[in-house]
């Protein structure tokens, strides 16, 4: 495994999709088991202090420009879930995240509440899906999760319209699995 210092491989960097690089980065050897336990035990919700080097040397192989505070908290919130998620992300359309918390029983009030939350909740809501990811070992696209955590109360009109565009296909996924679940 390399040391904190070792350069993450550009194999592993993916600019169009950072959150594949940011996964893929934690899941392979890019990353020491103190880094990810480092980025695990952090709290982005604090504005910690923790994993500061890790977190700025995967943003910047990821191609992650969170040079502004709260735009890097923001990042730092999901770089956070997906370590606790021990990197499991997949962007194949089986993986939605609607669809894979359905499969994994949460109820609909749970992701209701996810779904209307403010940021501060989310704070709170995000890795305690994460860890349900983990525990289950399941994977799902992680993608309309950021942009809940990047866009809401943003304060910017393009980063508040994605992340009601992840809010509804949240929302769809999940209601049409529950009903495939409960049909079956």
């Amino acid at each position: 495994m390399p040391n904190d210092a070792s350069p993450v491989a550009p194999a592993t960097v993916d600019h169009r999709d950072p959150i594949a690089s940011l996964s893929a980065m934690l899941r392979t050897g890019a990353t020491s088991t103190g880094e990810r336990a480092r980025l695990r035990r952090a709290d982005p919700a604090a504005g910690s202090r923790d994993a500061l080097f890790e977190a700025e040397r995967l943003f910047r192989s990821a191609g992650i420009a969170a040079d502004d505070p709260e735009r890097h908290r923001r990042w730092f919130l999901v770089l956070h879930c997906l370590a606790l998620a021990e990197g499991r992300h997949d962007a194949r359309g089986a993986a939605e995240a609607g669809a894979v918390l359905a499969r994994l029983r949460f109820s609909e009030a749970r992701v209701q509440q996810l779904v209307e939350a403010d940021l501060s909740t989310l704070f709170d809501l995000l890795p305690r899906i994460a860890r349900r990811i983990a525990a289950d070992a399941a994977a799902l696209n992680w993608w309309p999760l950021a942009e809940l955590a990047l866009g809401t109360e943003s304060g910017d009109a393009e980063r508040e319209q994605a992340a009601d565009r992840a809010r509804r296909r949240i929302v769809h996924h999940f209601v049409a699995a529950a009903a495939a679940r409960d049909a079956a």
